[in-house]
């Protein structure tokens, strides 16, 4: 049996990656804060509330599952994330950074930490990080986000050579805009429904395109599903922004 680990399910990419891998035949271990009762209901979805920002509660709400689920673990998808409101540079405090930091950084170390043991137990599998093409530093207004996005990339270019002995693989997703309730409010969560609307505010982007949240996560199953002998260090991006 194959399991996999997803932060960041409660809504969004993170929820629709929850489902893809379903679809795939996985179980799925999915945490956050809120919890996901429409996929809780869902047979060989788990459901874990914790705060990930909390190296402590990721660990605890990993400790008590199946034996089973364990042994089986080959994919950890490190999503789960938060972008402060865009403001000048010239007001932007360090507060909104540390706090950007957190959510989008220690959240993906500390589910790193928690899960690599089983990984290694299983005899390898793969990280995938959501990244952000702001981490290139061009949008000064969204210069905490772009930075903790900055640093999430160098961190998993750090699990690929620190765990490459384990065979494990460690790669990033940088989407570009998503159709979530982060990017575009309540209507990103009716995507399916939405295709024209889609179309439409995609002829306001002139170097990107706003995709629906299941395409993207067709792409970080994908990337998940390496072979320990694939690619890994890599930034994929599907967002039309030069690197």
């Amino acid at each position: 049996m194959k399991s996999a680990v997803v932060s960041g399910t409660s809504a969004g990419i993170g929820a629709a990656v929850a489902e893809e891998f379903l679809r795939r035949g996985y179980t799925v271990v999915g945490l956050s804060r809120r919890g996901n009762s429409e996929l809780a209901a869902r047979g060989g979805y788990l459901d874990r509330r914790a705060d990930l920002r909390d190296g402590a509660a990721v660990r605890s709400a990993l400790a008590g599952l199946d034996a089973e689920v364990t042994a089986g673990l080959c994919a950890v998808v490190l999503n789960s994330g938060a972008s402060p409101a865009p403001s000048p540079l010239t007001e932007a405090t360090w507060e909104s950074a540390a706090e950007a930091y957190a959510s989008n950084v220690a959240t993906a170390l500390h589910l790193v930490q928690a899960t690599v043991p089983f990984l290694r137990g299983r005899g390898g599998g793969s990280l995938t990080f959501v990244g952000s093409s702001t981490a290139n530093g061009r949008e000064p207004s969204r210069w905490p986000y772009a930075a903790s996005k900055a640093a999430l990339t160098s961190l998993m270019r750090a699990c690929s050579v620190e765990f490459a002995d384990d065979r494990i693989v460690a790669n990033e997703v940088r989407p570009g805009p998503v159709a979530t309730a982060m990017t575009v409010g309540g209507t990103g969560e009716r995507e399916n429904a939405g295709e024209r609307f889609l179309q439409l505010l995609n002829s306001g982007y002139q170097t990107d395109w706003l995709k629906p949240a299941s395409t993207v996560a067709q792409w970080v199953v994908d990337l998940a599903e390496f072979p320990a002998n694939g690619p890994t260090g890599q930034v994929f991006n599907y967002s039309r922004k030069v690197l």
